[in-house]
């Protein structure tokens, strides 16, 4: 009898104490990383021409991003960060030359054994990210 309420007493202490553990146990959040995925580094090119037969393009690097829509209008980006949104796609965050903060959302995945990329980009509204409502189109690695 008295080794009964010794095991009980264990059996006690022991579903306190694990459901002690399981309550304090710290959410791991996702951290911002340095740079740039390797995935989403290159050079990469629309297939579709823009006004002036100019193909917009996409130039990744480590620490930069370079985005031209136009001839004689280019974006770049720097002080990069990212982590890992969903399996294809990650969220970057970075700084314009003039000091504002902008955020992508970058996608990405293979066609015809390539890496192809597409993005959208946010700011910081109120503590909220504002996603815009569409991808830029698929971008392909030159």
């Amino acid at each position: 009898m008295h080794s009964h309420k010794i095991v009980k007493s264990l059996i006690f202490t022991a579903a306190v104490f694990g459901s002690l553990a399981a309550v304090q146990t710290p959410t791991a959040a996702a951290k911002w990383t340095t740079g740039m995925p390797k995935v989403l580094q290159g050079r990469f090119t629309s297939r579709y021409a823009k006004t002036g037969n100019f193909y917009p393009t996409l130039s990744v690097k480590a620490n930069r991003l370079t985005i031209a829509t136009q001839k004689k209008s280019k974006t770049t980006i720097e002080n990069l960060a990212y982590r890992r949104s969903t399996p294809v796609s990650y969220v970057i965050k970075g700084t314009y030359k003039n000091g504002g903060r902008t955020y992508l959302r970058m996608m990405f995945g293979s066609y015809q054994g390539k890496t192809r990329v597409s993005y959208k980009s946010s700011h910081l509204i109120n503590g909220h990210l504002r996603w815009t409502k569409h991808y830029a189109g698929w971008f392909y690695q030159k």
